[in-house]
C-alpha cells in the first residue's frame, strides 16, 4: 500500500508554500512509474492545490462527491489492467447519474464578440501593455485578437441555486491549467456566463475515461456520446478531439470529421505526443486517399515528436510500394504547408506559453514557472529556456 510513501513525503515538507510546492512537483516525476502511482499522484497533487496559487478559489470543495469516489475506485481497476470492472462500473454509475453542470449546446469555433464582462477568468491581465517588461524572445506577437483578460483576484463564485432555469443561465468548464483557459477565450469564447465545475467533481475525467472504455468495446455510438459530453466541459482537450476522431475513422462513410477533428486537436495541441498522433492521422488520411508520397512526410514530420514503432512500420511499407521515405525536413514542410495544415505547434500556444512563464518566473512563482518551462521546452528544446529551468530547479 502506499502509505508508507505518502506519509514519507508529508514528512517532508517544511511549511514554507514555494519550497513545499517544487518538493512536491519533483515528486510528482519521482512516483509516476510507482506500483501505486495513482493513489500516490493523487495524494500529490491535493497536497500542491493547497498552496497553488494558479488559482485563488474560496471553496475548492475538498468533500468527496459520490462522482470523485466512482473515479477513484474506478482508477484502481485502470491501474491493474482491469478495464472491463472498471467499465462496468462506469456503466452502473452512469446510469442513473445526472449531471446538473452539463452545457447543452456544442461549442463552435467563433470570434469572440460578447459585451459580458470576463468576471471569472482568473490569473492575469493578458494586455500589450504588460508584455512590454518581456525580454525580447520572450514578448507576444502585438495583435490585437490575442488580448485576453486574465484576473488573478477573483474568487471562483459558489453555486447560490440549484435551480435548473438559473443552472443554465451558466456555461459550465473546468481547464487543466491556466493556459487551456487562454485558448478557449481566444478560439472559442463564451456563450453564456462562465461558471466552474468544483473541483471535487471530476466530471470531466469521468466522461473522457468512460468514452475511451466504451470505443475499447466497440460502443462507438455511445463512445462519441460521452467524449462529446467532455468536449463541452474542455472544448480545447487535444485528447479528447483526437479520441473522437478514432470514432470517426473507424465508423462513418467518408474521413471528413476525421480529417477536421485532427485539424482542431492540432491547434490545441500543446503536448509532443498529442502533435504526433494528429500527424500519424494525417499519414493514414493520406494513404486512403492514395496521395502515398503526403502520407510518407506526414508519417515522417510526426517522428519529430514522438518515435512510434507503428509509423517506423507505416513508412517501411510506403517504401515497399515505391515511395521515397527519406524526406528532408523542408520537404516535409512545403508539403503540409501545400495541404493547409497546421505546421508545428501552433504560433499562438507558443506566444502564450512564453508570456506565462515570463509571468510567474518574474513574480518568483517557482514551482508554477517550471511547470510551463518544462511545456515550452518539450515543444521547442530552446538552449534558453532550458538553462532557466536548471536556473530555478537549482533554487529548490
Amino acid at each position: 500500500m502506499p502509505k508508507e510513501e505518502i506519509d514519507k513525503i508529508k514528512r517532508n515538507l517544511s511549511g514554507n508554500p514555494d519550497l513545499d510546492r517544487d518538493y512536491l512537483v519533483s515528486q510528482l516525476e519521482y512516483y509516476k512509474g510507482h506500483e501505486y502511482s495513482y493513489e500516490i499522484i493523487k495524494e500529490i497533487s491535493h497536497l500542491i492545490l493547497q498552496s497553488l496559487d494558479f488559482y485563488l478559489i474560496e471553496d475548492i470543495g475538498s468533500k468527496k462527491t459520490m462522482a470523485s469516489r466512482i473515479l477513484d475506485e474506478v482508477m484502481q481497476y485502470i491501474e491493474t489492467r482491469d478495464k472491463r470492472t472498471a467499465k462496468e462500473k462506469l456503466d452502473k454509475y452512469m446510469e442513473s447519474f445526472v449531471d446538473k453542470y452539463e452545457n447543452k449546446e456544442d461549442h463552435k469555433e467563433s470570434d469572440f464578440n460578447s459585451n459580458r464582462s470576463i468576471r471569472e477568468i482568473q490569473y492575469i491581465r493578458y494586455r500589450e501593455n504588460k508584455l512590454a517588461d518581456s525580454p525580447k524572445s520572450f514578448r507576444v506577437s502585438p495583435k490585437k485578437d490575442r488580448q485576453v483578460n486574465w484576473r488573478k483576484d477573483v474568487k471562483i463564485k459558489k453555486m447560490e441555486s440549484n435551480s435548473i432555469e438559473e443552472i443554465h443561465e451558466k456555461e459550465y468548464h473546468s481547464f487543466l491549467n491556466p493556459l487551456e483557459e487562454i485558448l478557449f477565450y481566444h478560439y472559442i469564447g463564451l456563450k453564456k456566463e462562465l461558471a466552474y465545475i468544483p473541483f471535487n467533481e471530476p466530471l470531466f475525467d469521468l466522461y473522457y475515461l468512460y468514452g475511451t472504455l466504451l470505443f475499447e468495446s466497440d460502443e462507438y455510438g455511445k463512445s462519441e456520446e460521452y467524449l462529446l459530453k467532455a468536449l463541452r466541459i474542455n472544448p480545447v482537450s487535444s485528447k479528447t478531439i483526437l479520441a473522437l476522431a478514432d470514432i470517426y475513422k473507424s465508423k462513418t462513410r467518408t474521413y471528413n470529421r476525421f480529417f477536421l477533428y485532427n485539424v482542431d486537436a492540432l491547434k490545441f495541441a500543446y503536448r509532443n505526443e498529442d502533435i504526433a498522433r494528429a500527424y500519424r492521422n494525417f499519414g493514414f488520411f493520406y494513404v486512403e486517399e492514395n496521395q502515398l508520397d503526403v502520407a510518407a512526410a506526414f508519417y515522417d514530420f510526426s517522428l519529430n515528436y514522438d518515435y512510434n514503432k507503428h509509423v517506423v512500420k507505416e513508412l517501411e511499407y510506403l517504401k515497399s510500394r515505391g515511395v521515397d521515405t527519406q524526406i528532408e525536413t523542408e520537404e516535409a514542410v512545403g508539403i503540409i504547408e501545400s495541404k493547409n495544415i497546421q505546421v508545428g505547434v501552433n504560433d499562438f500556444v507558443l506566444d502564450a506559453l512564453k508570456f506565462i512563464c515570463f509571468d510567474l518566473d518574474s513574480r518568483k512563482h517557482t514551482s508554477q514557472a517550471l511547470y510551463f518551462y518544462r511545456i515550452l521546452y518539450d515543444l521547442t528544446k530552446d538552449n534558453q529556456v532550458l538553462g532557466r529551468i536548471n536556473a530555478l530547479s537549482n533554487k529548490i
